[in-house]
């Protein structure tokens, strides 16, 4: 392996755009999409097919297309020899999660799946604090995700079940549902509500799960919201634990500047003490990302934990929509 890693990129949109501008001096071999020009617009070498891009002896390929179009290319990059990080949802249900997983082992490659929220600096800190159990075990979460679309937002993509594989649940309630795997666990879900308040689409504009398993009075659980009526863009994530309480709010751009307060209780409880931290509005979560994508690969790694976390919050949606239809 040289010392910059050969990346090819597979789709060449928004978040294709991203992951080109992300790599970090790592060397962006060339990039296939349906549309030339995009590829070229990246100041990529443009490949008219993805087997002639896959046939430049890639450390990694990038795939950031449409979710019905995910697992075909991330099994056909493992095919042909090269690691995967692959966009989030990893495809659509977990039967294209576990394609993905079975071409992985088969070919003995590393898949990564773009959950990048894990790498904002706030939510990174929350994970290792819960990690180190200073605060105990965790109680509950709460977390709300949220934005208001745009002007024609129906007519776009992720309106079309048939290639999103569903509506806000799978757009924005994934992210939530990896954070809830990486901060509690697997939980499972308890109940959904799903409704289509605003956009008129055959899918969901707002989710709200409430995730825990049935049991003891004190068994952890979560509460999620994810909605495309928020109008002003928010997140907001708050874990509960016995001694304390963790709480990010704000991402980067225009979900405001990332903040997280750390709320320790006292032994006689009242008033917590609070630290503050205010991270950068330089979104970074990207280069954080591409950092660990490349050090694993580095590694010689070949783990699936993220497959692993695409599968539950898979498992759980494909729960909400069958319970949503009886």
């Amino acid at each position: 392996m040289s010392e910059r890693l050969r990346v090819g990129l597979a789709g060449c949109g928004f978040v294709g755009g991203k992951r080109a501008q992300a790599l970090d001096g790592d060397e962006l071999v060339g990039a296939y999409d349906l549309e030339p020009a995009a590829a070229a617009a990246l100041g990529a070498l443009p490949f008219a097919t993805l087997d002639a891009l896959l046939a430049q002896d890639l450390d990694v390929l990038v795939v950031a297309v449409p979710h019905d179009r995910l697992a075909d290319l991330a099994v056909a990059g493992l095919e042909a020899g090269a690691n995967v990080l692959v966009e989030k949802p990893a495809g659509i249900g977990t039967t294209d999660v576990d394609r993905i997983a079975e071409a992985a082992r088969t070919a003995g490659r590393l898949v990564r799946v773009g959950f990048q929220h894990r790498f904002y600096p706030g939510l990174r800190r929350a994970a290792e604090l819960v990690g180190s159990g200073r605060f105990g075990e965790v109680l509950f979460l709460r977390a709300r995700y949220g934005h208001g679309g745009r002007v024609g937002y129906e007519r776009e993509w992720r309106m079309d079940p048939a290639v999103s594989g569903g509506g806000e649940l799978v757009d924005q309630g994934m992210h939530l549902l990896d954070l809830v795997h990486l901060l509690m666990g697997p939980l499972p879900l308890h109940s959904a509500l799903l409704r289509t308040s605003f956009w008129d689409a055959p899918v969901e504009d707002n989710a709200v799960l409430l995730l825990g398993a049935p049991g003891p009075a004190d068994a952890p659980w979560a509460m999620l919201h994810a909605s495309w009526t928020e109008w002003k863009n928010l997140f907001s994530l708050e874990v509960y634990c016995r001694t304390g309480k963790l709480a990010v709010e704000g991402l980067a751009g225009s979900y405001g500047p990332q903040v997280l307060r750390v709320y320790a209780m006292k032994p006689e409880l009242g008033p917590p003490d609070v630290d503050e931290t205010a991270f950068s509005a330089q979104d970074l979560s990207w280069v954080e990302e591409w950092r660990n994508v490349r050090a694993a690969v580095r590694a010689g790694a070949t783990t699936l934990d993220d497959l692993d976390a695409a599968r539950y919050a898979w498992g759980v949606i494909e729960d909400a929509y069958a319970r949503s239809a009886t």
